[in-house]
């Protein structure tokens, strides 16, 4: 493949219908893209000049960057991040705005055969980012942008024969930039954004298996997205309290794992041979094990019951939150009835994306195409 001077990209975002939390501790999860996407562009300029700059409007952003200290600046993440894995630090994310893009190059750089990154050392990387994914709502921002940067990334560099020859040393690579915001991320989100569709997760000893699901015609009349607000606690802050959780109350915790893994089946079987009514029950089933986990506020909870007060059903999509008002997203099925009519709801903003998504999309690229 002949290097490309400027790339230009989309990742969607994604749900989980079903399975989050438990999805770390080897059950299965159903998930989906959605057609919210981050959009990358990415060129070099003149060799001879070598940076980054950044360009990220929707936080208000423009950086430069020298190269060595850009991917000085991932080596200290990645540092810190095994001082975590091996317990003796605490999760620590980088705090400040462009750092998982900052991480995303450098991880991307590292993932490239040599002679390759230090073709890009030689050159500028401009690289613009823009997003209609919500931070902080459990659809997959930082996925979506893992994802997105590293593929451009790889795509200027010259990549590999074809994309789909690409696709796991992208996989990898956005999973190191997720386990510097998040922890201990499952691989779902950024396994998601990528393939895009309703997808079966599995792991199969020490990988993710994904396989496609079906799209019964109700499916996306009956489910819907709600947006209850940014959660109080990070990603990363509410999958270390699960940890935690189940480091000191490991059966306990193991069992709340069980019946959300059977939760997940359950609604598996309704899209597969079911319908809208075994859904809504297994999301129930799914509701109730994850605020016995600990990551559906009161406040939150009480919005849920309001949902199945009037027959329908709604958990959190995501990681959820420890306490507060918010939660991030949450999936609902209203059986027909507008939000706006349903109290305890009816103050939430609907998110209008349809379910099932394409995923990572190349829309333009110079010297050649993938």
């Amino acid at each position: 493949m002949a290097d490309a001077e400027s790339v230009r990209l989309s990742v969607p975002g994604k749900v989980i219908l079903m399975g989050e939390h438990a999805a770390v501790y080897g059950r299965p999860a159903v998930v989906a893209a959605v057609d919210l996407r981050l959009a990358v562009e990415a060129r070099l300029g003149p060799a001879g000049v070598g940076g980054v700059r950044l360009d990220l409007p929707d936080l208000g952003l423009q950086e430069e960057h020298a190269w060595p200290a850009l991917e000085d600046f991932t080596r200290k993440a990645r540092r810190g991040w095994r001082a975590f894995e091996g317990g003796d630090a605490p999760f620590r994310p980088a705090n400040d705005r462009s750092a998982l893009v900052r991480i995303a190059v450098g991880e991307a750089m590292a993932s490239l055969p040599p002679p390759a990154s230090e073709r890009l050392r030689g050159r500028t990387l401009e690289l613009r980012v823009r997003s209609q994914l919500p931070v902080g709502a459990g659809l997959g921002s930082s996925a979506a942008a893992a994802v997105g940067v590293v593929a451009a990334v790889r795509a200027l560099a010259g990549g590999r024969a074809n994309l789909v020859d690409d696709l796991g040393a992208i996989e990898a690579a956005a999973l190191e930039v997720e386990r510097r915001q998040h922890g201990f991320p499952s691989g779902i989100d950024s396994g998601t954004v990528l393939r895009g569709g309703v997808l079966l997760v599995r792991r199969a000893g020490e990988e993710l298996r994904f396989d496609d699901l079906p799209r019964p015609e109700w499916l996306s009349g009956a489910i819907g997205i709600l947006d209850s607000g940014t959660p109080g606690q990070t990603t990363g802050a509410v999958v270390t309290a699960v940890r935690r959780r189940y480091d000191e109350e490991p059966e306990r915790t193991t069992a709340v794992f069980d019946r959300i893994g059977a939760a997940v089946e359950s609604f598996r079987a309704a899209l597969q041979d079911g319908g809208p009514r075994d859904a809504a029950s297994a999301i129930a089933d799914g509701h109730r094990a994850l605020v016995e986990l600990g990551v559906v506020p009161p406040a939150v909870a009480r919005r849920i019951a309001s949902v199945e007060a009037v027959g329908g059903a709604a958990k959190i999509s995501g990681a959820g939150a420890l306490a507060g008002e918010s939660a991030g997203a949450l999936i609902c099925m209203l059986g027909g009835r507008p939000v706006g009519t349903i109290d305890g709801i009816s103050d939430l903003e609907p998110v209008n994306a349809a379910i099932g998504a394409g995923g990572l999309r190349f829309e333009a690229r110079t010297a050649d195409r993938l």
